[in-house]
C-alpha cells in the first residue's frame, strides 16, 4: 500500500513537472505608435492621432489573448500605445529600462513562464529585445517611420520561435 502511494506520488510529480516544461510563453513585441511631432523640442512627445488609432488597433489585434503583464518604457508614446490594451485587460503597465534587454528577458522568463506578455519599445531597441530571448528577426533594422511591425516570440522549453507580422495601418 505504501509503495503504491509512493508510485502514485512520483507519477503525479512527473506529470506536473512535464506540464510545467510543456508550457508555452508568448511574448508580443511592438514599437510605440506614431508620435506627435508638432513640437520638435519635446523629448517625450505623446502619441499623434494616428498613434492613438494604432494603440486601439493593437488592443483589437490582441483581444482574444489573456495577458499576464504589459511592459513599457517610461515614455508617453510607449505607455500610450499600451493604454487601450491595459484598460481592456485590467492590467497595470510595468516599466523597464529601454537598454536593459537581458534584465527584461530574465524577468519575463523567470516570472511569467507559460503566460502571455506584451512589450512596447522603440524602433532602435526591438531587435535587441528579440535577441535577448534568443530570437532572430529577418529584419536588420526598423526605421524611424515604421510602426506596424509586431513580433511574437513563442518559447516552449528550449525552443524559441519568432513570428513576424503587421497590425494596423501599414
Amino acid at each position: 500500500m505504501i509503495k503504491m502511494k509512493r508510485l502514485l506520488f512520483l507519477f503525479l510529480l512527473l506529470v506536473a513537472s512535464y506540464g510545467l516544461q510543456a508550457q508555452t510563453t508568448k511574448i508580443w513585441i511592438v514599437r510605440h505608435g506614431e508620435k506627435n511631432l508638432e513640437n520638435p523640442e519635446d523629448k517625450d512627445p505623446p502619441l499623434s492621432s494616428a498613434g492613438e488609432t494604432r494603440a486601439i488597433e493593437l488592443a483589437k489585434y490582441l483581444k482574444g489573448n489573456k495577458m499576464a503583464a504589459l511592459f513599457s518604457t517610461d515614455y508617453k508614446r510607449t505607455r500610450g500605445t499600451l493604454a487601450p490594451l491595459a484598460a481592456a485587460q485590467h492590467l497595470p503597465l510595468q516599466l523597464y529600462k529601454s537598454t536593459a534587454y537581458k534584465a527584461l528577458a530574465d524577468t519575463i522568463l523567470n516570472n511569467y513562464k507559460g503566460k502571455n506578455i506584451v512589450i512596447c519599445g522603440h524602433s532602435n531597441r526591438l531587435l535587441g529585445i528579440i535577441s535577448a530571448f534568443n530570437g532572430s528577426s529577418t529584419l536588420k533594422e526598423i526605421t524611424e517611420d515604421e510602426y506596424s511591425h509586431i513580433f511574437l516570440i513563442e518559447i516552449k522549453g528550449d525552443r524559441v520561435k519568432l513570428k513576424e507580422g503587421h497590425y494596423g495601418k501599414l
